[in-house]
């Protein structure tokens, strides 16, 4: 019985035996798999593998494009739709990759007109892009107008609750944006994005610890963009982590070792550190080499003051602050540089002005509590110095200060309560 069997099995398996071996080396078949596996690069490779075999196979191009894109790699995007000639190809998917190209690569308007003049796109898909390219065009209340509409009728989709939160931030409105962005988050877990602007949320909210950990996990899975690695390094700064912050930097200078910003954040965090020293020489070389930098005037500027070089200190912090008149860092620093000349006044409106822009620095309440005692405005410093408290509890100076800021209040308050008797009798 099992002679006469083992004929008609054998002759099946070699019936069979072709084809498996034809799927499991079909070029579009593995570009396929790799791209649903998130295997992107290989993906590439296959598609072009299937492209130099059928040169006009227009699944093997689209599907080169979408792998791109999945990269991120919008200039080889649209170098591909030009090449592959697929600008009159009327699929949704392909004007969907050619108006995302398009916002990312600076032309949102180019987009919209994209969209507007293509059918059969996916719903989601064309809220997503119109979205990002109205946002790019700074028509954010138009954006979330498009996805209100969709979260009417029915959940999101958390691509369009990424959108949603990163649209609330903006508008400084962060407790509205945290559970769009959880909700990204959750859904989204290989998307660095989600990772990051909801690090930018925690971050809003002096969240430092729950931060670092949501953008150290948006670094993991994108270990090329130098922004994230800032925002590692910007984060622990403010935990005073300085070694930390140095390490996260010299990621992207790996790839960008000239590249200005990333050289000035490492000198402040140089600096930060105690070694101020090496800090100056790098940020002087910044300067050298883009004379007028802000970012590296203010580093510059904080190294100089903390050798008690105030007036030449000062007239690279104002310089900074003439630039970026909004960066309550460098507001914070000049205010520094006013209060150690004795002009109280003016530093105590550019701390104000900082901590309108973020009340979350530590420094910053520290500087404007010893400002309002200098200005002996004692009600206000206690106030002060409570909200700095929450960065540096258990500070002795802040604790001394504190212990001042009280006596004076309490011998005005007995002073009011004896003037007050008095005049009762």
């Amino acid at each position: 019985m099992i002679s006469r069997l083992l004929f008609p099995v054998v002759l099946l398996f070699i019936l069979i035996t072709p084809s498996l071996v034809q799927a499991a080396t079909d070029p579009l078949s593995q570009a396929d798999d790799a791209y649903y596996n998130g295997e992107y690069q290989r993906a590439i490779r296959w598609y072009d593998e299937a492209l130099s075999a059928s040169p006009d196979d227009q699944g093997a191009m689209i599907g080169r494009l979408r792998a791109l894109a999945a990269l991120s790699r919008w200039d080889e995007v649209v170098n591909g739709v030009n090449r592959y000639n697929l600008t009159s190809t009327g699929t949704g998917e392909v004007s969907a990759i050619r108006a995302e190209a398009a916002v990312n690569t600076g032309n949102p308007k180019e987009a919209l007109e994209i969209l507007d003049n293509s059918s059969d796109l996916n719903r989601t898909e064309e809220v997503r892009i119109r979205s990002e390219a109205l946002i790019a065009l700074d028509k954010g209340e138009d954006a979330a107008s498009l996805i209100r509409k969709e979260e009417a009728e029915g959940p999101l989709d958390p691509r369009l609750s990424l959108l949603m939160g990163t649209i609330l931030i903006r508008e400084g409105n962060v407790t509205a944006s945290l559970p769009y962005l959880q909700e990204a988050y959750l859904a989204l877990p290989s998307d660095p994005d989600a990772s990051a602007y909801l690090g930018d949320a925690a971050t809003s909210l002096g969240k430092y610890e729950e931060a670092l950990d949501f953008v150290s996990n948006a670094a993991s899975l994108n270990q090329s963009d130098p922004g994230i690695w800032v925002t590692v390094a910007y984060l622990n700064t403010r935990l005073g982590r300085y070694d930390e912050a140095i390490d996260a930097l010299e990621h992207p200078l790996a790839s960008t070792p000239d590249d200005p910003q990333l050289l000035n954040a490492k000198a402040y965090a140089l600096y930060l550190s105690g070694r101020g020293s090496e800090g100056r020489t790098l940020a002087e070389e910044v300067l050298r080499q883009h004379p007028g930098n802000p970012g590296a005037m203010d580093t510059l500027g904080c190294i100089l003051l903390s050798e008690g070089k105030v007036e030449e200190a000062t007239g690279y912090l104002e310089q900074a602050a003439e630039y970026l008149s909004r960066d309550p860092e460098v507001l914070s620093h000049l205010a520094e540089a006013y209060h150690m000349q004795g002009q109280d006044n003016k530093a105590e409106d550019l701390y104000q002005r900082s901590l309108r822009i973020d009340d979350t620095s530590g420094r910053a309440w520290r500087g404007y509590s010893e400002v309002l005692l200098a200005l002996e405005r004692y009600p206000e410093a206690a106030s002060a110095i409570a909200e700095a408290f929450r960065f540096y509890p258990g500070d002795s100076e802040l604790i001394a200060w504190e212990k001042k800021a009280d006596k004076v209040l309490v011998d005005w308050y007995l002073k009011e309560e004896a003037v007050n008797s008095t005049g009762h009798e």
